[in-house]
């Protein structure tokens, strides 16, 4: 049974992002005094009293008609579709302000979809706030609960009354994959999301920066659960300045904390630069299996090996990932965007590849016998057995006589021999030494 999924909704700057920090436990919202902050849907999976649900957070609502800044109508719309898919709506209103023209407006859209909704007044905090909780009565939407979400006053009420009716002990489906989609502002990771999901989840725009909160939904393929995260684009820390954009690299890394394969991002118009190096830094230290996609191919001038020769610059700028899969592609036509998925997938199953303890001994037996290694640190190195100690990623452990004597070189050696006997595509290979 499906997960029944909350949506809070409103216009902006009433504390939605607050609540659903609250609810959840912790950060995940940027929350910021800034209006409009919250651009993109947020999801997150919490529980009430044996009750599981899925938690959306939401940019402002506002009015059709009403619309002023550059990404106005995108974000309501992102709104008003989660509306659409939540099964029951947490309509937030601000109690220091009481019932607004905009308010009413989005009530009157709420009570047209028949959805169950909760009116969830925020911002009591004083007496003078719990006497203005009847005006909202206006709204035709039943009773209105008052809460505060940055104090933590009537939530439990709120979500006992939110939960009202939801099956105990739902399971969710499990995941079976996470692919964080990475990389600089504005190469077109959130184009890349919709286009896989094939709906509007994200905010797309040609402004660097769009994007500020990691957003992720689950794609049914093949059968698996994929679940795409979508992330603020990682700038220099130079330019990391205001508190927003310090958040959103925060989130950005945690989101590449918690995947499985990441989904590299770099502007082929553009050309390999610095921070594309940084961000491949990043997940080759975290062993995260990787696939580098050039984005943005219709904007590059083609001539014979045009493609090898980004590659090959790529290489130059980025050693660290020679090992990743490659290609090339445009999210404006959608060119070759096809063949992600199957690339993502090959990735995943590599990382968990495990190799028996015989099997890879009577592979070490031969790249010993074809390379010896060299005296080094004093000594000459010499290696007893060998065995798999961890997958995602693959961790190789070596029982040798004393591992000062092993020359970084001969471990690249053995490296690139693990690679080209057993795969694992677009993975780093972990080689440890521990002495005997």
């Amino acid at each position: 049974m499906a997960l029944r999924t909350v949506a809070i909704i409103g216009r902006p700057n009433v504390g939605k992002s607050t609540l659903f920090n609250r609810i959840i436990g912790e950060r995940r919202s940027v929350v910021h005094e800034t209006a409009g902050v919250t651009r993109d849907r947020i999801a997150e999976t919490t529980d009430w009293a044996g009750h599981p649900f899925q938690l959306l957070d939401t940019g402002g609502i506002i009015p059709f008609g009403e619309t002023t800044g550059d990404f106005d109508a995108a974000v309501t719309e992102i709104a008003r579709n989660s509306i659409e898919e939540a099964d029951v709506v947490l309509f937030m209103v601000d109690t220091k302000v009481g019932p607004m023209a905009w308010d009413e407006s989005i009530a009157r859209d709420l009570r047209k979809t028949g959805k169950p909704v909760v009116l969830t007044a925020n911002k009591v905090e004083k007496d003078a706030d719990r006497a203005t909780l009847s005006e909202f009565y206006s709204l035709g939407l039943g009773e209105p609960h008052g809460i505060s979400a940055l104090h933590g006053y009537g939530i439990g009420d709120l979500l006992d009354e939110v939960v009202k009716g939801f099956p105990a002990q739902e399971i969710e489906q499990p995941c079976d994959c996470k692919v964080a989609i990475l990389g600089r502002p504005n190469v077109g990771k959130s184009s890349l999301l919709n286009i896989l999901v094939g709906r509007q989840e994200a905010l797309v725009s040609e402004v660097p920066g769009t994007t500020r909160d990691s957003v992720h939904t689950d794609l049914k393929w093949h059968g698996k659960t994929i679940r795409l995260i979508d992330t603020a684009g990682l700038k220099r820390k130079s330019r990391v300045k205001e508190a927003v954009a310090i958040f959103s690299n925060m989130r950005t890394l945690r989101a590449l904390e918690q995947c499985d394969v990441a989904v590299l991002m770099v502007d082929a118009s553009a050309g390999t630069v610095s921070q594309d190096a940084k961000i491949a830094g990043l997940i080759h230290d975290a062993g995260k299996g990787v696939i580098v996609c050039f984005n943005k191919w219709d904007l590059v001038g083609k001539e014979t090996n045009t493609h090898l020769k980004q590659w090959e610059d790529f290489c130059h700028e980025v050693p660290m990932l020679t090992y990743a899969p490659w290609f090339t592609m445009s999210a404006e036509t959608k060119q070759r965007t096809g063949r992600i998925m199957e690339l993502v997938w090959e990735v995943h199953e590599a990382r968990r590849k495990r190799v028996t303890t015989s099997t890879l001994n009577d592979f070490l037996e031969g790249a010993i016998h074809y390379q010896q290694p060299r005296s080094h640190g004093g000594g000459l190195g010499k290696i007893y057995y060998a065995t798999q100690a961890e997958t995602a990623p693959p961790s190789i452990v070596l029982s040798v006589n004393e591992p000062r004597f092993f020359a970084r070189e001969y471990l690249r050696y053995l490296n690139n021999q693990l690679r080209k006997e057993y795969g694992f595509t677009g993975t780093r290979i972990f080689v440890k030494l521990k002495k005997h």
